[in-house]
């Protein structure tokens, strides 16, 4: 696992706590399940390093099928207080299944899928939303 400060990448999978304060996720291929913990230390490293509530961008564009582990992991991220909105992002049909598929476990009212990049980072950055956990 390479690390900087605000930045961190786990084999081809990044996760980048931009100067907005949105955490920015790239994950590329499948996330073992033997290897789950990595990713998600990653996250969680970077959702303590700031106060409040966190967005995020999910780029699920190059993900392949995750893992029965990732997937419950993935879905107690999407529940952690400190998140807030929850923008996945892909253009090809695997990317909205998977979507689907967090966005119906997590039960959270803030989380959406989009096929435009800047339509989501738009969203994220909207204030005018309400975050609700």
């Amino acid at each position: 696992m390479k690390k900087e400060e605000r930045k961190i990448s786990a084999g081809k999978h990044t996760f980048h706590l931009n100067k907005d304060n949105i955490l920015y996720i790239t994950i590329v291929g499948e996330i073992d399940g033997k290897k789950t913990s990595i990713p998600i230390e990653a996250i969680m490293k970077l959702l303590n390093m700031v106060n409040g509530k966190v967005n995020v961008f999910v780029n699920l564009d190059k993900a392949g099928k995750p893992s029965i582990k990732a997937r419950k992991l993935t879905v107690e991220i999407h529940k952690n207080e400190k998140v807030g909105k929850v923008a996945h992002f892909g253009v090809n049909p695997v990317a909205k299944v998977i979507a689907a598929f967090f966005m119906g476990s997590c039960k959270k009212k803030d989380v959406r899928f989009f096929s435009k990049k800047e339509r989501a980072i738009e969203w994220l950055k909207d204030d005018r939303q309400i975050q609700r956990s």
